[in-house]
């Protein structure tokens, strides 16, 4: 039995080239909405610490836990916040996208807890103003974490949900990243 193959076959190539410069103070990023969103993060932590510690006998009615994950969230923030703030980020190989997404999220929701157990021991204690104010600063981190949680989503998702964001050195010292993804058509006639 004697067949004939007829075989089209069509590549398609896309190059995707981004450019974030060497290690380095990144103005840009210091007036930038993530920027600010950090920063207010940072101040509200310190500032839910001092209320929960103002209260005489804080330990005994679960502000050691509020404490722990204010101050926590204020280092790594702060973390975060000058590893963006110098560009150094993008030079730590890892899936730092997705990594700084989970973070926010274990933080909404470790702020959400926070906000319970101030409000909760808020009635069951005497002189509980700080809680109350703890509680308060608690439910306006919410907020600001959920907001930046949310313009982290998108830019994770706007790089195509892509997991990491290592650069490599070209000369000239500007880093660039280069993805390149090719899809290959074959079609079959008989």
């Amino acid at each position: 039995m004697d067949s004939q193959y007829n075989v089209d076959s069509t590549e398609k190539t896309t190059t995707t080239t981004s450019s974030s410069g060497d290690v380095g103070l990144d103005k840009m990023y210091m007036k930038s909405i993530d920027s600010i969103l950090k920063i207010a993060e940072m101040v509200l932590s310190l500032i839910i610490f001092i209320c929960v510690t103002s209260h005489p006998y804080y330990s005994l009615i679960g502000g050691g836990w509020v404490q722990f994950v204010s101050i926590s969230c204020l280092i790594t923030v702060l973390i975060l916040w000058i590893f963006f703030m110098l560009r150094i980020i993008y030079k730590l190989p890892g899936p730092w996208m997705l990594i700084i997404l989970i973070y926010f999220v274990v933080y909404v929701v470790l702020y959400f807890i926070n906000a319970i157990v101030c409000f909760a021991q808020s009635g069951k204690a005497p002189q509980s103003a700080g809680l109350v104010a703890g509680g308060v600063f608690c439910v306006i981190i919410l907020v600001v974490l959920g907001a930046d949680t949310f313009f982290q989503f998108r830019k994770w998702q706007d790089s195509g949900s892509s997991f990491s964001t290592r650069s490599t050195t070209s000369s000239g010292g500007a880093a660039t990243t280069t993805t390149t993804h090719t899809t290959y058509e074959t079609r079959t006639q008989y």
